[in-house]
Formats: C-alpha cells, sequence, structure tokens
C-alpha cells in the first residue's frame, strides 16, 4: 500500500523575502563541449576572495551552456578575469547587465512542494516584469529584475506568498 500526500495552501507561506540593489547581472555562454574548461575558469574566481549573490548554470538548446553571475558592487573587478578569456574566442560570449536587483525568496520545505517557481513566475507574467535569472536551491527562490523593479516584483509576489 502507497500514501501519498499533497500539501497545498492558497497563499503559501514564506520565512522572508529579500531586495537587493545595485548588482551586476554577467551571463557567460559557451559551447558544451567547453564545459570543464570553464568550470575550472569559475572555480578561480573563488580564488579572488570576493563573492557572488547567485550563479547558475543551464544548457541552452543549441548544445550551449549559460553561466550566470549575480555580483555586488563592490565584486565586479572579478569580471576582467572572466573577459580576458574571451580574447581571439568567437564561440563564446559575456554580457552584463547593470545595475540590476535581487529578490530572494525563502520558504519552508520549497525542495518537497510542487508549484513553487510557477507560483513565483506566474504573477510576475501577469504585470509583464521581465526576469533576467532565475534560480532555485532547495527552499530558496531567486529572481533578478531589471533596476527599480524590485519593489514592484515584490508587491506581484503577496498575491501567492505571505510572510
Amino acid at each position: 500500500m502507497e500514501t501519498i500526500a499533497v500539501y497545498w495552501e492558497s497563499k503559501i507561506r514564506i520565512y522572508g523575502l529579500v531586495k537587493q540593489t545595485g548588482l551586476s547581472l554577467s551571463t557567460l555562454v559557451f559551447p558544451i563541449d567547453k564545459l570543464a574548461y570553464w568550470g575550472r575558469q569559475i572555480a578561480l574566481l573563488g580564488r579572488t576572495g570576493r563573492g557572488f549573490e547567485m550563479v547558475s548554470l543551464q544548457p541552452l538548446a543549441h548544445s550551449s551552456m549559460q553561466f550566470c553571475l549575480l555580483l555586488a558592487e563592490n565584486d565586479q573587478e572579478i569580471l576582467p578575469l572572466l573577459e580576458k578569456e574571451l580574447i581571439d574566442d568567437d564561440t563564446v560570449s559575456l554580457q552584463t547587465v547593470t545595475p540590476v536587483e535581487l529578490i530572494y525568496l525563502h520558504g519552508p520545505h520549497f525542495q518537497d512542494r510542487y508549484g513553487i517557481a510557477e507560483a513565483a513566475l506566474a504573477p510576475l507574467r501577469r504585470r509583464n516584469i521581465a526576469i533576467l535569472a532565475t534560480g532555485c536551491s532547495g527552499t530558496s527562490v531567486f529572481l533578478v529584475v531589471h533596476e527599480n523593479m524590485a519593489e514592484m516584483a515584490a508587491a506581484c509576489l503577496t498575491e501567492t506568498f505571505v510572510i
């Protein structure tokens, strides 16, 4: 005998919603066959002692990988380390959007429940708020938006989330 339980809330309870401003989003796109090389280069960034607010890596439809790195203003000096690796390689691109803002949701048992990402993205789509990058990790959801949009996005999220 198997028991299946589904947990559902009309408004999803979260522990907190944090907004950060003055950030920079860098997106590196490279061929999937260069994953090991770029993995080593990105790992070297850790040796700089500089931090990041969010990092994500995902495959793209055309045999490429997309690496997103969200940095605080005072940590952006690590970007030249990535840029120097781009010289003479037209298969790799690096794009930076600055300033951007981050909304960070932290909730109980997000990893055990379906529909959390959709609950976060749907109200933003209804208001045509562009999402530049997202990331989910266990009990956290990260949403990167354009400058001056975090307040509006956070207000939209109260449709589906309650602290």
